[in-house]
Parts: structure tokens; C-alpha cells; sequence
């Protein structure tokens, strides 16, 4: 065989037989995952946030090969996150075809609300303006998010109309002209999110609930918010859902027996998306905690792969 450089197309393939041996068909299709660590999206004077980036790969896979993209906020009680925790489980999302990019925001020890609804919409402005780098669809990005994650993720879609302009700064992004960069995404996927700041139950395991200490205390300025129902309703997502608030598809997965977050809070969430005419669909997991294996099974990532091909634009 010549020693030289062989495109794909040319190199002869080994058909030698070989006694005993088991030949296994492939068609090139097979999707395997590119873990891109630690790219900087946004900085805020000495912060530098970071994506963990996932994107799917094929052999048969072009540079004008694009896939839809998840936009996924760690959770964390809204403190510093472990961006790298829930790296195995989301990239079952991406086996499926689906590029995904961890958010790292601003935690509630350097920055309070709203930084993390910004840092979240400047991670989906960075992932378009990039999409040519990690084969994103530009018009098929989702938002996601767990815990305190999927409370910063619907905030993130609801920033898009304009209600509260705070909520979205793009300055920050190291993008160039990323003013000029579209946040807006086709749907989100809200896991076992901390989404309500009104309910004196709404965290079962938090011993100081609502004080300064607490993460929602942290979260809205490191103040005592139980006499403050005005920041108590300004971090709650259904404060912000009106008939005529322009929300994109909502889904909603919960455990009924999440210790940290009441899944009564996706229950009411849930109920007022309906009232007010948006799409929301809610999966309640039996028995489920926190988190866990339950949620990443390939039955739970078929349904959100499905929920997100369902409302992207073709």
C-alpha cells in the first residue's frame, strides 16, 4: 500500500477474509459526542463565564451539517455552579442529534438577580453567533435548564418580550455586535425548576427559608425577602405569564418526591401556562427526587428530543 495521504473516499477498505472473524455493518450515521471544556461566552469585568459545549459527530457528517441546539443553565441554588455534573447525562441529548451548551452564569455570591437571566441569553446569542463552529441550526436553539437552572431558563425566554429590560444585557457577550444577536429560542425544557418564590413551602429542606441566608434570599440581594413580596414575586415565573405574554412551547419534568424543590411549584406553573393559553405539557416522575438517573433514561431524552423536533421550524 502507498504510503501517502488518502482522502476517506479513496482509501481501499480491508475486505481480506478472515477466518472466525464477525463483519458488522455501519452506515457512517452513527452519532457519536465532541466535548468542547471551558469555552469563555461572556465577561463581566474580572468574571469570564464559560460553555461546556457538546455537539454531536458523525463520520458521514459535512462542515454544513447543522443540528438544533439545547441551551441547558446548570442548577445550583443559584450559587456557584458544577457546570461538568450533569456532562454524561446530557450527552444522551446530544447521541440524539442535538448540539448542547452548558451554561456557567453569575452566582449569587458576585451577582444578583437578574445577572443570571442575562448571562443566560448571552449564552444562546454566543451559540448562534457561533453556530458555524459547533454546527448549529441559527433558527432552532431551545433553552433548558434544572433546579434554580430552569427557573433562569424560562426567565430567559419570558426576557425576550421586553416586560422587564434588566433582564437581558448584551454588552456583557464577548461576541462581537452582539447587541445585534438574537436571544430568542423555539422552547423550553424546565427540569425540576425552582421556579416560584411566593410559596412559604415551596422548599421543603430549606431551614432558613426566605431569610438573607437563604439561596432566594441570596439570590435577590442577600436580604430577608419574607417581607418583600415584591422580590419574592420578581424571581417567580408566573408573576410574568399573561395571555398576552409571547411565550414560546413550555415543557415541565418534576419528582413527586423532590425533597428541595416542591414539585407543587411546577404543578401551579403549570396550571397558570394553560389558564393563560400557552403550550405547556407536564411530566411528573413517580417517586423521583431531586435529579437522578429517572430523568435521563432514554424514554425521558426521547421525549424532550421529540418536544424540541415538534417546534422546530423546518
Amino acid at each position: 500500500m502507498d504510503i501517502r495521504h488518502w482522502t476517506y473516499a479513496d482509501f481501499p477498505a480491508f475486505d481480506e477474509p478472515v477466518p472466525g472473524a464477525k463483519r458488522i455493518a455501519t452506515t457512517g450515521g452513527e452519532i457519536g459526542v465532541t466535548y468542547h471544556p471551558n469555552v469563555p461566552y461572556a465577561t463581566d469585568g474580572n468574571v469570564t463565564l464559560h460553555l461546556q459545549i457538546l455537539t454531536p459527530q458523525t463520520r458521514n457528517q459535512t462542515d454544513r451539517d447543522t443540528y438544533p441546539c439545547m441551551v441547558h443553565v446548570q442548577g445550583s441554588a443559584w450559587m456557584k455552579q458544577d457546570t461538568y455534573a450533569l456532562i454524561p447525562m446530557l450527552s444522551r441529548i446530544a447521541e440524539r442529534g442535538f448540539v448542547v451548551a452548558i451554561v456557567e452564569y453569575r452566582h449569587s455570591g458576585i451577582a444578583s438577580f437578574p445577572a443570571q437571566i442575562q448571562d443566560a441569553r448571552n449564552a444562546v446569542r454566543f451559540m448562534r453567533a457561533n453556530a458555524a463552529r459547533y454546527h448549529v441550526d441559527v433558527d432552532n436553539l431551545f433553552l433548558s435548564g434544572c433546579s434554580s437552572g430552569g427557573e433562569v431558563a424560562l426567565l430567559a425566554a419570558v426576557a425576550q418580550t421586553g416586560g422587564r429590560p434588566d433582564m437581558d444585557d448584551p454588552s456583557l457577550s464577548l461576541v462581537p455586535d452582539a447587541a445585534d444577536v438574537s436571544a430568542a429560542t423555539r422552547g423550553v425544557l424546565d427540569y425540576y425548576g425552582a421556579v416560584n418564590g411566593q410559596m412559604d413551602d415551596g422548599f421543603p429542606s430549606t431551614t432558613d427559608h426566605h431569610l438573607a441566608t437563604s439561596p432566594e434570599g441570596m439570590l435577590m440581594g442577600h436580604i430577608d425577602i419574607r417581607d418583600r413580596p415584591d422580590l419574592r414575586a420578581a424571581m417567580t415565573v408566573e408573576t410574568y405569564v399573561t395571555p398576552e405574554l409571547d411565550l414560546p412551547p413550555v415543557m415541565i419534568f418534576h419528582g413527586t418526591k423532590d425533597r428541595l424543590v416542591n414539585a407543587r411549584q411546577s404543578v401551579s406553573l403549570y396550571h397558570r401556562l394553560r389558564d393563560a393559553g400557552k403550550t405547556a405539557e407536564l411530566y411528573l416522575l413517580e417517586d423521583a427526587d431531586h435529579g437522578g438517573a429517572e430523568f435521563w433514561t432514554d424514554d425521558m431524552c426521547r421525549v424532550a428530543t421529540e418536544f424540541m423536533r415538534r417546534n422546530c421550524v423546518r
